[in-house]
């Protein structure tokens, strides 16, 4: 190893640093002899925390943004950290709910079919009996639940009773509070009155020159409010009469739309639209739907209990639709049992304008209609003229009629079975298919027409009529059960079967059994049209917006106070009335009290005595209060607890009735086995879709996990990088020491020693001592690592004395200052070196400890080089 020559300016700028460098490192003299040639074992993989992953930095500033660079970073990696295991929370939190929820899913499938079980086993008598005991069984609990009920409102009863003295009590402690607080004021001017009657004097001269001030600003803000008020009032009124104008303009319009409809119309819809009333019962239609197939005791318990609020809310739309004559379709005449397709096609248009005006309106995707629902119409209405020719279909649900059909009422199931499949469709569904209508008009595309509106009409708003329970109704606002969005398709046609003519299908996309047999080409509307329809509906809305802005301005007006500048400015008259009220209060007592100056300190004293006896009564009664107060609470606790009891009650008992009512109606229907079916393909389906999630969310808690371990390891190797650099960058201000590097051999690093002369950086020799320092390196290097695991100082005493012995010039600080300044080629340390990191040396510790850890760490650094060349030779 060769050394050269250094300058003393870079001596000077390493001394500072090699001291921390080659404590942290603490491979030389401690564990064992550092091997400075040695390459790194082939594979050996680099810590994160050694020198080598550190920024290498040159100066004191390029130091401090390295660690604010990693500080950021670390501050990003925390960051991180914190979001994942919110994500790991809210994972392990639908885990646990995911878990649960497959519990009770397990729970009911196994309940479910054990119900399937038993049914099979059961013959018809005992099941019949079995709905029977549960009759009793639910009698017995309605009365419970009746007494239940009775118990839960009067502990309720008591509750409140109870909450009703708490607040009383405590309304009243609080005023025991606030009068002990005002005692406790009193006492206080008292005080102030004796000690310091000229502060009360001045202090009462200030608050009345506030309240001067406040009532001057209150008058300003006053006469401010009624200058709002009038700015406002006119700005509504001006604004009103432009809004009757362009009403009375629209309402003008609206009439000449209606008052001139063109003489020849030739469209589909012409003037006609539907409309639902405002409430119409769209939800309860949907829970009726979902209590069970129509006609079912399910469906029609839930009718009876609904009926009068479905009815009370459709109904309405009754009058409020209206059919409005197509004059170029009176002079159509059609054949019912022979409609062209372009005449089906139009009247299938017709229909699902009607339709769709209403489905628009609550939020429902429209219905479409395809060549493929019209050829399943047509084979419907065309069968059933086949089969019953003028006669009107009357069918017992479960008995065989005409030709041996199936049916209910008037719907024969078994043709509409057939012909759904035909079409490529599913042959059952949830509600038949088919809506029939009927119409008595002439037999012109208008009075088709009419029929069809007001067979529309009927099933949406008057389906209640005739023994229906809505379930026409359901079939035309009906969605895709398994898409809400998918397309919902219709079908129209026409047939003379008695007073049957109209046939109505209804279905939606899942019920495509076979899409290449199902054709799903739209019908586009024929005819050109040319109405006022939607211009005369823009009218109407527009006339209804005005008319609410009209209302809301009349509105505002006769509330001209609670508009928001007058609310404004009122508040501000308020705030300036409380505070002149505060004010002449202040301004009222400090008046009073340099009144009472006039009197003797001997009548103040004495009224001091009568005030805090007084406080002293209120504090007594204050604690009496909050003491009965605190006995109501606990009083009200023990109620509450019983109430919540009683309540739990009432709910298990309603859970049990519930219940038994099922287990009831499931008894007692004829098509249970069917449903329990249902029931139990369901529960596999909800179960399955639940354990799929499961392991899904499993899966990503892992990840997660896995994840957050990585980030932890990864933060703490960042922690430690940054203390290292805090370390350097407080090693490289030492570098900006103003001594010169000449001054080092004056400092007493040991007690001094007779006949030492200290090491001199001034001078260099460059006289060849090798041999003699070749024979010294063995007791130098043991003595220094043995002092150094030590303390440094000691380190430092032995080096300068042993090096003193053997070095008679400076040539040997050349070598070492050299081997500083050249930068090594080899920074690892062999697979024997070790690290003692109890040797890093305070970065708090003064200049003088640095430059003598330094000096210490470039003698050994020297010597051991020197060694391994003894070696190599």
């Amino acid at each position: 190893m060769d050394l050269e020559q250094p300058k003393p300016n870079q001596v000077k700028q390493k001394i500072a640093l090699t001291s921390t460098i080659a404590l942290l490192s603490a491979s030389v003299g401690v564990s064992h002899h550092v091997k400075a040639d040695d390459l790194a074992p082939e594979g050996a993989k680099a810590s994160n925390t050694s020198e080598e992953s550190l920024p290498k930095t040159e100066t004191c500033e390029e130091a401090k943004a390295a660690v604010e660079a990693v500080e950021t970073n670390l501050n990003q990696q925390k960051a991180e950290l914190t979001e994942l295991a919110t994500t790991l929370t809210k994972t392990t939190a639908e885990i646990n709910h995911l878990k649960e929820q497959q519990d009770n899913e397990q729970k009911a499938l196994t309940s479910a079919q054990e119900i399937y079980t038993n049914t099979l086993a059961s013959s018809e008598e005992t099941l019949l009996g079995q709905g029977a005991e549960y009759q009793r069984e639910l009698t017995a609990t309605e009365t419970e639940l009746h007494n239940a009920q009775v118990d839960q409102h009067s502990k309720e009863t008591a509750l409140s009773e109870q909450k009703a003295s708490i607040s009383a009590e405590t309304t009243r402690a609080q005023d025991l509070v606030e009068q002990v607080k005002t005692s406790e004021q009193n006492i206080a001017k008292l005080n102030a009155m004796i000690s310091n009657p000229d502060a009360i004097t001045k202090a009462a001269q200030t608050a009345n020159d506030n309240t001067k001030a406040l009532s001057s600003e209150l008058e300003k803000a006053k006469a401010d409010l009624e200058n709002q008020k009038a700015k406002v009032k006119k700005q509504l009124t001006e604004e009103l009469a432009a809004q009757k104008a362009a009403l009375a303009e629209k309402e003008a319009e609206l009439s000449r739309l209606k008052s001139s409809a063109p003489s020849t119309q030739d469209s589909i819809v012409g003037t006609n639209t539907m409309k639902a009333p405002q409430g119409y019962p769209l939800e309860e239609l949907k829970k009726l739907e979902a209590s069970g197939y129509i006609g079912s005791a399910s469906y029609n318990n839930y009718y009876k209990e609904h009926a009068d609020q479905i009815i009370a809310k459709a109904s309405p739309g009754n009058q409020l639709n209206q059919y409005q004559d197509i004059p170029a379709d009176r002079t159509r005449f059609v054949d019912p049992d022979n409609l062209t397709p372009e005449v089906q096609n139009e009247l299938a248009q017709f229909a699902a304008h009607m339709i769709n005006s209403v489905r628009r309106q609550l939020g429902l995707p429209p219905v479409t209609v395809t060549a493929g629902s019209q050829e399943f119409a047509r084979l419907l209405s065309t069968s059933y003229k086949k089969t019953h020719g003028n006669t009107r279909p009357s069918f017992v649900y479960g008995q065989p009629g005409a030709s041996g059909h199936y049916g209910v009422g008037p719907h024969d199931k078994t043709i509409i079975e057939d012909s759904a499949g035909a079409s490529g469709l599913i042959r059952n569904d949830d509600n038949m298919y088919e809506n029939i209508g009927a119409f008595n008009d002439v037999h012109t595309v208008n009075g088709i027409k009419r029929g069809i509106y007001d067979s529309i009409k009927y099933m949406l708003f008057t389906d209640h009529l005739h023994g229906n329970t809505y379930g026409h109704a359901i079939n035309f606002l009906r969605v895709d059960k398994h898409n809400p969005n998918a397309p919902v398709y219709l079908g129209f046609s026409t047939s003379n079967v008695g007073s049957l003519n109209e046939h109505f299908v209804m279905f939606p996309e899942s019920n495509i059994a076979n899409h290449q047999r199902f054709n799903k080409t739209p019908i586009k509307a024929v005819g050109s049209t040319k109405d006022y329809a939607q211009r005369v509906g823009t009218v109407s809305d527009t006339i209804a917006a005005i008319k609410g802005k009209v209302s809301s301005l009349e509105n505002r007006l006769s509330a001209i106070h609670q508009e928001a500048d007058i609310m404004a400015a009122q508040a501000k008259v308020s705030q300036l009335q409380g505070k002149l009220a505060s004010t002449l209060k202040q301004s009222d007592s400090l008046n009073l009290q340099v009144r009472q100056l006039n009197d003797t300190k001997g009548s103040l004293r004495t009224e001091l005595l009568v005030a805090k006896a007084k406080q002293a009564q209120l504090e007594a009664t204050r604690d009496q209060s909050l003491a009965k107060l605190a006995s109501l609470k606990a009083a009200m606790h023990q109620t509450k607890a019983l109430a919540e009891q009683a309540a739990a009650r009432v709910t298990a008992l309603v859970a049990k009735k519930a219940h038994l009512q099922y287990l009831r109606d499931f008894k007692l229907n004829p098509n249970r086995l069917q449903v329990i079916r249902e029931r139990i393909d369901n529960t596999k389906q909800d179960l399955a879709k639940t354990t799929s999630s499961l392991l899904n969310a499993q899966e990503t808690l892992a990840a997660l996990q896995a994840k957050k371990s990585s980030l932890e390891a990864t933060i703490a190797t960042t922690e430690h990088q940054l203390t290292l650099l805090k370390t350097l960058a407080n090693e490289k201000e030492y570098r900006h020491l103003d001594e010169d590097i000449a001054t080092v051999p004056d400092l007493q690093v040991a007690p001094p020693l007779t006949g030492v002369k200290p090491l001199s950086y001034s001078k260099i020799d460059t006289t060849p001592l090798v041999q003699e320092m070749i024979k010294e390196t063995k007791q130098l290097l043991e003595a220094s690592a043995r002092l150094a695991a030590e303390n440094t100082s000691l380190v430092a005493e032995a080096l300068v004395g042993q090096t003193s012995e053997m070095v008679a010039s400076n040539a040997i600080v050349s070598k070492i200052t050299s081997s500083i300044t050249q930068p090594s080629s080899k920074t690892s340390y062999g697979s024997g070196s070790s690290t003692t990191s109890n040797l890093i040396s305070d970065v708090d510790e003064s200049t003088q400890r640095a430059l003598k850890a330094g000096l210490v760490m470039l003698a050994a650094v020297g010597l051991t080089g020197v060694k391994l060349r003894k070696d190599t030779r």
